[in-house]
């Protein structure tokens, strides 16, 4: 039988292994802190204002689930862009006004590729990101012969093939320091796998391990946020608390990853797949919805928006459908898949019910206790984009066939760009929120200037 490429390919991987030994090779590892004073981390009190006003604080989640996450989250962006909105007599686009974006999985692929390019995000991320076949790339690597000698080293795995992968097509090396010192503060959110608990990639996160975020890869941590367990190796961050030189005041957290010698992350999904958690964790963490404020700089707000943007799905499998035993592939898939399904229902129940809490609780608070921080009358509006959401029918069958890939597919793009702006013209919320932010057509048919599809 003549050697086919690929047979070749895997002989002489083979060969290498065999001859090679092990690889040396090592993963990127975090930084400590510098001693001395040390330059402002990436934080929201950090952050320039610039024409980003305190009174309206919008936040913004992006679910997982791959590249149909990262082109629904982008489809929203649009839509948040093309909003006109006047808010204390001036006008500007609703996107002006977005403070937090908080990101999950395939989610930060588009929060932190905007967090880079702010004023060319819209004209670079469909070719760049969309059109990019991260799937391919990435299989490539990982099944190299280059690639698979380094996977034999104990600290390097297919995650870190991930990251070199994002640096060379996306993020092109990047660090958050790199960021831009301007609103909105992007949160790429991972799982730490020894506690089951969310892990930011913030400066006040990694205090706690005493380690410099702004010379880490932003590319790094979107591949530790898109590490699906069994599919991808967990990223290894190192805590460096014992030999700490600066010790800075560490804002608290709902995390024990501090407690850890060496913090393993995996996939974000894992501990919350809507992104939600991480505002209504950080507001808990810091005494609640005042002092959160505080703590970020904040003064004045009278507006609380979050826009959801859910691409979840729930996929049919073919054993799922049949009286015998389900396979092995099956049962592991479900051990990951099961709790990103619950804990992406309970999320968004959850902010509902914390949103009227902190209405009530607003409404009861001093003078003194409100600080000029929040104003008592508050008011607090929750707007939902999920695909299981979307009404029966064709258009709906083609939104759920949209693959949890790393690849996209002709036409999700504008199949999603369609489904966005139906959804935010049906949606009461959204609708209110134009009312009283003076869209120029809140008592028309949708948003303003939609995005195209």
């Amino acid at each position: 039988m003549p050697w086919t490429p690929p047979a070749l390919r895997s002989l002489l991987a083979a060969c290498v292994l065999a001859l090679a030994g092990c690889s040396t090779a090592h993963y990127t590892v975090n930084e400590p802190l510098p001693a001395g004073p040390a330059s402002p981390g990436y934080a929201i009190r950090h952050l320039d204002a610039g024409g980003n006003s305190d009174s309206l604080l919008v936040l913004v989640t992006f679910s997982g689930g791959g590249y149909r996450a990262a082109a629904l989250a982008y489809a929203v962006m649009e839509a948040l862009r093309d909003t006109s909105i006047v808010w204390e007599g001036q006008p500007r686009q609703l996107l002006d006004e977005v403070d937090f974006i908080s990101a999950v999985s395939g989610g930060s692929l588009t929060a932190a590729y905007f967090a880079l390019h702010r004023e060319s995000f819209f004209g670079r991320f469909e070719r760049a990101v969309l059109g990019l076949d991260l799937q391919g790339v990435l299989t490539s690597r990982i099944l190299s012969p280059r690639g698979l000698w380094r996977q034999t080293s104990r600290r390097y795995g297919r995650s870190d093939l991930l990251q070199e992968a994002l640096d060379d097509h996306i993020f092109g090396g990047a660090r958050f320091a790199d960021l831009p010192r301007r609103r909105p503060m992007v949160f790429v959110n991972a799982t730490d796998i020894r506690h089951g608990e969310r892990f930011e990639f913030s400066q006040d996160q990694f205090d706690h391990l005493c380690s410099d975020l702004g010379s880490f890869p932003l590319a790094r941590a979107v591949a530790a946020s898109m590490a699906v367990p069994l599919v991808l190796s967990p990223v290894t961050l190192w805590n460096h608390r014992a030999d700490c030189a600066s010790h800075p005041p560490a804002l608290p957290l709902q995390s024990r990853a501090s407690t850890s010698r060496f913090v393993h992350l995996v996939d974000g999904g894992l501990a919350d797949n809507t992104g939600v958690r991480t505002p209504l964790e950080i507001i808990a963490a810091r005494g609640g919805l005042v002092a959160s404020a505080v703590a970020a700089g904040l003064r004045g707000v009278r507006k609380r928006v979050f826009v959801i943007v859910n691409a979840q799905v729930q996929a049919r499998h073919l054993d799922d459908e049949s009286a015998d035993t389900p396979g092995l592939l099956r049962q592991l898939r479900s051990v990951v898949d099961v709790p990103i399904d619950r804990h992406a229902e309970t999320s968004v129940r959850m902010l509902a019910d914390t949103t009227r809490q902190w209405a009530h609780e607003l409404r009861a608070q001093s003078d003194a206790d409100l600080r000029g921080v929040m104003a008592r009358d508050t008011s607090f509006h929750v707007v939902e984009v999920g695909l299981m959401n979307a009404p029966e029918g064709p258009e709906r069958d083609r939104l759920l066939r949209i693959a949890t890939a790393l690849r996209s597919g002709a036409g999700d793009l504008d199949a999603l760009r369609r489904f966005v702006r139906q959804t935010l013209r049906a949606d009461p919320q959204w609708q209110r929120l134009l009312r009283e932010l003076q869209a120029p057509d809140s008592g028309g048919p949708g948003t303003t200037g939609a995005a195209p599809g």
